[in-house]
């Protein structure tokens, strides 16, 4: 069942089919450190940990595989929901996946590369293409490329795949978990909503990406979908102009205060790399790889540290050339900063 609430022209949705995507996504990424400035439900931690012990390995090996390792047939997942409103279940998703035709994600894939020929492309091809795409930092471009590759090479058989590991993950483990954490989910939902009636800009832009926030309501109103396993989380979608608000991301709302932007500030500077990230933003754009190759990291390790920086609105991220998103300093909320540790630290009265 979906939950809507509107809000001048606005709506939130609480969508069970997208629902369980994030909690696929969650559960796949469960050993990935957590932000902790931005601590995860405590809840939804020990789902995963209960639902890993139940879950046969070969099911944990293809989640891996096909979530943790492979943004794509997630990305393929959420645009089904966003652009067939009618789905509200993940049985519902899952019946479309199994029942349309392999060409269809495909093309989909196809698209997502701007890649036209009919010939498969080689691993080596597709490498540069996620390379030069640069929107997903956390991803390995060659084990991805691989992963591709083997699909390109077998649609048929991948689509089977794909269909039979998310629908024993969505019986053996979602379905269960969101029984358990109903009440719980519901209760996070109206409190999003609550904050969202009562100002809907200045409640978005207390979410974090604030660039990413005001682009959005610059061309008019988003989607906003909520999901409590997308835990501490926030995805935004220009091309769908649809966000994503995870259960608890409440935190970002709250923590408003000096003291704590003061402590998210000096915890971003407390890593010598975010540190010199900030330095090398305020020179000139960059897109994920060079900084990767830079700090001769990899993308996942880059991943946490870039991730840390946007959600504190410290870095902007820009389209470009090449379809790639760049990183800029954000320097208007870098000095807003310096002004939240000055009235912390000693006492200095800015009207903040």
């Amino acid at each position: 069942m979906s939950f809507i609430w509107y809000n001048l022209g606005m709506k939130m949705i609480y969508n069970e089919a997208l629902d369980f995507i994030c909690a696929a996504k969650r559960f796949a990424d469960r050993n990935k450190p957590q932000d902790p400035d931005y601590p995860g439900l405590p809840e939804v931690e020990a789902w995963c940990r209960t639902t890993e012990e139940k879950l046969s390995p070969f099911l944990l090996n293809d989640l891996s595989l096909l979530v943790e390792k492979m943004i794509y047939p997630t990305l393929y997942f959420w645009f089904l929901v966003y652009d067939t409103p009618q789905i509200s279940r993940g049985e519902e998703l899952l019946d479309l996946v199994k029942n349309s035709p392999n060409q269809v994600f495909l093309s989909q894939l196809k698209k997502t590369f701007h890649f036209n020929d009919d010939t498969p492309p080689s691993v080596g091809q597709l490498e540069e293409l996620i390379q030069d795409d640069g929107l997903f930092p956390g991803q390995d471009p060659h084990q991805e490329a691989e992963l591709l590759y083997g699909f390109f090479q077998d649609p048929e058989d991948f689509q089977k795949r794909l269909h039979r590991t998310f629908l024993d993950f969505y019986h053996q483990a979602y379905l269960p978990g969101r029984k358990t954490l109903e009440g719980l989910g519901d209760a996070k939902f109206r409190w999003h909503q609550e904050r969202l009636n009562a100002g809907t800009e200045d409640y978005l832009l207390s979410l974090g990406m604030k660039d990413f926030v005001r682009e959005l309501l610059h061309k008019g109103e988003p989607t906003i979908y909520f999901s409590l396993f997308y835990d501490n989380e926030l995805m935004v979608s220009w091309k769908k102009r649809t966000i994503i608000v995870g259960g608890a991301t409440e935190q970002r709302v709250r923590s408003r205060s000096a003291r704590d932007k003061t402590n998210t500030f000096l915890s971003c500077l407390g890593d010598a790399k975010r540190l010199e990230i900030l330095r090398l933003t305020a020179q000139r754009p960059w897109y994920s790889t060079e900084l990767a190759r830079h700090f001769d990291v990899q993308p996942a390790t880059l991943s946490y540290h870039m991730n840390k920086l946007v959600n504190a609105d410290l870095i902007n991220m820009v389209s470009g050339e090449s379809r790639r998103l760049y990183y800029t300093l954000n320097t208007e909320s870098v000095r807003e900063y310096l002004e939240y540790v000055a009235q912390d630290l000693i006492g200095l009265n800015h009207d903040i």
